[in-house]
């Protein structure tokens, strides 16, 4: 029998304030064993020291330690990466001469291609489907595997990976990849310890490839509807598109620009590709001034509409037209009658926020010649003052800028033909390898992070913490409605993760370990450290970007 000594032993610290020694190199799955705490069968994942860690993860370290449970953010992460690695070993297997891209978030999925085949049959979805299915029934281990990053490297290199998605992390010495059968590949986040603890998930054929469907953090019973989202896929289609002509769709590739100093061309490009964009859109309001007088604009926070609103009026302007801005925001009932939300906080992104008949008169008085008065919001007072009192010209459009411009009750009152809607959104595709993507809300949220620590007052930590809430409201409000628009821009900037890690490193490393936030802002940390990090130099002074890092051309 071993002899516990304080060389051969180390000490964990539990939420409840008790502290217990154990032998090095017992893994976090046998101190769950071993303290059995309440719904240990909920038990997927752990917190060591607060960043989540494989329950097959070994210790040899004091530590705190503290457990994740199913319906938690963590363990929803691990839930999607988990079933990433199922699909993938079931590929690998059935296909074993090609490879699995995972490429972007669409609706409630992933979408996903296999190299080498120009089309995914529906016969072949079924079959890899069947193979999932068999895996997630024998309840198959999941192994981490910390290897020197060396031989780590060399094994994803195998798989086709380039392993300079690693490049903007010179201090790491290990790479901790995951095992499931013959598949060893690396997803950058904990996975639950089997595969049994998948509950639902659909895998579904769709344009090229397919879609593989989770189940929602709340409910991972069943598998919520997929909207078949076509006008939103094309946005992708078009920005892979660009991606490939650059030969710039993942990590590695950003890198290796920044270290062959390329990166000012490179950004000139990626900004001369949303001018250009923009100059479309223009055109094609321009081709319809006269039947089309209202242009809606929408899009989730952080999606860089105020600077496109912007950009596009220049544009249109170019063109001979002069738009009248008008932002929804200035349509906000006084304070004191917004409705509440279910935590009793006022709900400011609900529709029944907006004096929508009052919108409606104005918008029917502006087209139809009449002088308006315009509301402004004062949002220091909470209530709504007197703005400009304005007048179009026969051929002048509005331009309304706010996050419910897709929803036509908002504008009711104005006939379909009248309208153009437009829907701006940062629709990220790069990613850092083939299996890791970069979530689209993970760019907004680091977006608003800087604006708010820069021009807001209002420290990450907070940004953070409130940002369930704001994507509460996008999911309610503005996801489900935006197959309805006629144009969907994508302010997406495949560079902007290296300047965004130039900006936000230090500012993310600064968050206590105490802090709420903590856990979070190790993981996008983490995230933008696969990239080597650019000087916002570079960027343009009227790129959209700029509307979050500062030092814009434009006045917000």
């Amino acid at each position: 029998m071993l002899i516990r000594t304080k060389e051969n032993t180390f000490n964990v610290r539990f939420s409840d304030g008790t502290e217990k020694s154990y032998l090095k190199g017992t893994t976090i799955k046998e101190i769950l064993d071993l303290n059995r705490p309440p719904q240990m069968e909920s038990v997927v994942l752990a917190l060591i020291n607060k960043e989540p860690a494989d329950l097959g993860l070994k210790l040899f370290s004091d530590c705190r330690l503290d457990w994740i449970r199913e319906n938690t953010p963590e363990a929803f992460r691990s839930y999607q990466a988990t079933l990433s690695l199922v699909l993938i070993r079931a590929t690998d297997e059935l296909f074993p001469q090609l490879s699995l891209l995972i490429d972007h978030s669409i609706g409630n999925g992933i979408y996903c291609e296999i190299r080498g085949k120009r089309k995914i049959s529906g016969f072949t979805v079924k079959k890899i489907k069947k193979r999932m299915n068999e895996i997630i029934n024998r309840n198959d281990p999941i192994e981490p595997v910390s290897l020197l990053l060396k031989p780590a490297l060399q094994s994803l290199e195998k798989r086709g990976e380039d392993p300079d998605f690693i490049a903007g992390n010179a201090a790491k010495s290990h790479l901790l990849l995951h095992r499931c059968g013959s598949t060893t590949t690396y997803l950058a986040y904990p996975l639950f310890p089997s595969t049994g603890h998948i509950k639902a998930y659909n895998l579904i054929n769709w344009e090229k490839g397919m879609v593989l469907l989770f189940p929602e953090q709340d409910n991972l019973e069943e598998i919520p509807y997929f909207p078949n989202p076509k006008k939103l896929f094309s946005v992708f289609h078009e920005f892979g598109h660009w991606e490939k002509i650059l030969q710039i769709n993942k990590a590695a590739g950003i890198n290796r620009v920044v270290r062959n100093n390329k990166i000012g061309d490179y950004i000139k490009i990626s900004e001369g590709l949303h001018e250009k964009k923009i100059a479309t859109i223009a055109d094609k309001i321009s081709g319809k001034r006269k039947k089309q007088r209202i242009i809606l604009l929408a899009g989730p926070s952080s999606s860089g509409k105020t600077t496109f609103v912007k950009r596009l009026a220049i544009q249109l302007r170019v063109n001979g037209i002069s738009p009248l801005v008008i932002s929804l925001d200035d349509y906000f009932i006084d304070r004191n009658m917004v409705p509440l939300d279910e935590n009793g906080n006022p709900d400011w992104e609900s529709p029944a926020s907006l004096d929508i008949d009052r919108l409606n008169a104005d918008l029917k008085n502006l087209i139809n010649g009449r002088r308006v008065e315009l509301p402004k919001f004062d949002f220091k007072s909470g209530k709504s003052i007197k703005g400009d009192v304005v007048q179009l010209r026969s051929d002048q459009p509005v331009l309304l800028e706010g996050i419910h411009g897709l929803n036509d009750n908002i504008t009711h009152s104005i006939p379909a033909k009248r309208k153009i809607k437009i829907y701006v959104s940062a629709l990220t595709q790069l990613n850092i390898t083939d299996h890791v993507r970069i979530p689209t809300s993970d760019i907004r949220l680091l977006r608003r992070m800087i604006r708010d620590h820069q021009f807001r007052s209002h420290s990450p930590e907070d940004t953070i913490t409130t940002w369930p809430s704001v994507r509460s409201g996008e999911n309610k409000y503005i996801f489900p409605l935006q197959e309805n628009a006629d144009i969907i821009f994508n302010t997406a900037l495949s560079y902007e993760p290296a300047v965004l890690r130039a900006v936000l490193e230090q500012v993310l490393e600064d968050i206590p370990e105490q802090s709420d936030a903590y856990t979070e802002a190790r993981r996008l940390l983490e995230m933008l450290k696969h990239f080597l990090p650019v000087d916002p130099k570079y960027v343009p002074s009227n790129s959209i970007l700029r509307e979050f890092i500062g030092e814009s051309s434009f006045s917000y």
